[in-house]
């Protein structure tokens, strides 16, 4: 039986590469590798291994239907069955008006507001909560003198497993999101609100960032607030250097319930080819509320 669903596999996998040029299908994905060491563990893991499917293809009255369909799998360890989860999923429509897309993928707060010092390979400073992605619609307006507009609802019913499972996280409801970004010269601003109207004992989050290019490297600042969690405020930077990146951000996080703590992490990347695709990075920091010291170093190789 193995060997007949890794002959399928091999099969499969051969019809895709003849097919895709013509569908307009691209295949993608990488291994991420990392070995970290911490407080209380030391592990070499999997660090977001993915491999997906994405394309466009043109359609009647100047529109573009685009998708994206995007697994997760373990790397570090063999196992007689391999866990693979959903990464992203969606399809969308964009022209002059904009772009909408519907199905799994980032959260567009988490995008402009969170991500500005938050962009590590393996460290994760704290976030206020946003909703869970899935089951969502999203809108993306083109840039109008320099601003741009987002908006995204998460709908979920009686129906969703989160909804009726014994302790539920989500309930009926709708989540609404929406961002606000500005751009003029070096300088971006973006404002972020997430409803979080349908989790449970969730109070809205509202945010701020900014960043700024001074040439010689990109400033960024954070502020976002939750009246249930607290509020985190951040600085960042990144900048090129010869073969690769270096980037780092400190943070504080004033909770409402509890003892309030600092996190901050440092980065390095050094490609290892000329596309930036295959790369090694080294990180260090402290993070989280028992502020815990951490070092890890990892590689890239993406396809």
């Amino acid at each position: 039986m193995k060997k007949t669903l890794v002959a399928v596999a091999v099969t499969t996998a051969a019809f895709t590469a003849v097919t895709a040029q013509a569908a307009d299908i691209n295949t993608y994905g990488n291994i991420q590798l990392v070995y970290a060491d911490g407080e209380d563990t030391a592990e070499l893991t999997d660090n977001g291994s993915t491999f997906g499917f994405k394309g466009e293809k043109e359609l009647k009255h100047g529109l573009t239907g685009f998708f994206k369909y995007e697994l997760e799998a373990d790397a570090d360890e063999k196992t007689s069955d391999v866990d693979v989860n959903l990464d992203q999923a969606y399809v969308g429509l964009k022209g002059d008006f904009g772009k909408v897309q519907v199905g799994t993928f980032d959260s567009i707060y988490n995008n402009a507001i969170q991500d500005g010092i938050d962009s590590y390979e393996y460290a994760g400073l704290t976030g206020s909560s946003t909703t869970t992605e899935g089951d969502t619609i999203a809108y993306f307006s083109p840039e109008m003198n320099g601003f741009e507009v987002q908006v995204s609802a998460q709908v979920t019913g009686d129906g969703e497993s989160e909804v009726t499972a014994t302790t539920p996280t989500q309930e009926d409801g709708t989540a609404l999101t929406a961002v606000v970004k500005y751009s003029a010269g070096d300088l971006e601003l973006a404002v972020g609100y997430d409803s979080l109207e349908n989790a449970i004992n969730k109070d809205s989050t509202i945010g701020l960032a900014a960043s700024y290019d001074l040439g010689v490297a990109n400033v960024m600042a954070k502020y976002e607030d939750n009246s249930d969690e607290g509020t985190n405020i951040g600085l960042g930077f990144n900048a090129d250097h010869a073969d690769g990146l270096l980037y780092g951000s400190v943070q504080t996080v004033d909770l409402e319930t509890g003892s309030d703590y600092d996190e901050y992490a440092v980065g390095v990347t050094y490609n290892l080819d000329y596309d930036g695709d295959v790369y090694v990075y080294v990180e260090a920091g402290q993070q989280g509320t028992a502020e815990d010291s951490f070092s890890a170093l990892g590689a890239v190789y993406a396809f």
